[in-house]
């Protein structure tokens, strides 16, 4: 009896030995001393700026600024940067703590919207030695400004007589001219702004009702812009641009801020 009563005590004692050795309490939970890996802390955001530009391979974009602050408690920071196209790789790598940075947004990672014009997002992202990683928000960039239009060589457009007469006597409006655009580009009507002039009145056109200027569509298959190959046609709508046959009218086609290549004048008849 005394023997097995001693092998009991023996067993006991190994077991409580051997769970001190592997760091558990008596409640079988891992040692409170052990301490957890705190990943970094960062923060960042865009300045608001937006410079439309055209890279060195001829890449319509942005150039943006945006700021990072970034530390690590119980480490340091192993790697870090911006993600610029959400595909969680770092697109451009910082080592700062802290700073300013100007980088390089491409068209074609942007969403273009009629009510907000261009617009995508971006991330700033910390790794530690520990292999813990921390990342800001997602950043919203609202572009407003397309840099496709920054070069004139990328659209022109055509301007003839629309074979309408522009006699007063005749009833309703004059259809004054035709008009059809060339390049690669769609030209978004909300970016679009065009102008007819007769001496010193200057009419503005537009694709919806109440201007001094209609303009109309044919064929094409988005009525949202005016596109490569397509026809347009301008006539009066609640002025009298022109009153009698032989009128000179001037055309000022503008696209997000940029003129436009093509004829700057027709002679209506």
């Amino acid at each position: 009896m005394n023997t097995l009563r001693g092998l009991y005590v023996t067993v006991l004692s190994l077991i409580i030995v051997l769970s001190g050795c592997f760091g558990l309490t008596s409640d079988g939970s891992a040692d409170a001393d052990v301490e957890q890996n705190l990943a970094p802390i960062v923060t960042a955001f865009w300045m608001g700026d937006s410079s439309p530009t055209l890279s060195t391979a001829m890449i319509h974009g942005w150039n943006i600024t945006v700021y990072h602050a970034m530390t690590d408690w119980d480490g340091s920071i192993s790697d870090a940067g911006w993600d610029i196209d959400l595909d969680g790789t770092i697109d451009y790598q910082i080592s700062s703590s802290q700073g300013l940075t100007t980088i390089f947004i491409p068209e074609t990672l942007v969403v273009n919207s009629l009510l907000t014009g261009s617009m995508t997002s971006i991330v700033f992202g910390a790794l530690d030695d520990d292999g813990a990683w921390s990342s800001s928000p997602l950043i919203t960039l609202t572009l407003s400004t397309l840099p496709s239009s920054v070069s004139s060589s990328l659209n022109t457009y055509t301007a003839d007589d629309a074979d309408d007469s522009a006699d007063p006597a005749v009833d309703g409006a004059d259809t004054l001219i035709r008009m059809q655009m060339t390049g690669k580009d769609d030209l978004a009507w909300s970016f679009v702004r065009v102008t007819l002039s007769v001496g010193d009145n200057v009419y503005t056109c537009s694709v919806t009702a109440g201007d001094e200027c209609t303009i109309t569509q044919s064929a094409g298959s988005n009525d949202n812009a005016w596109e490569p190959g397509e026809y347009i046609f301008l006539s009066e709508a609640t002025a009298e641009i022109c009153s009698a046959q032989g009128c000179d009218v001037g055309i000022s086609v503008i696209y997000s801020g940029y003129t436009v290549a093509g004829d700057t004048s027709q002679m209506v008849n």
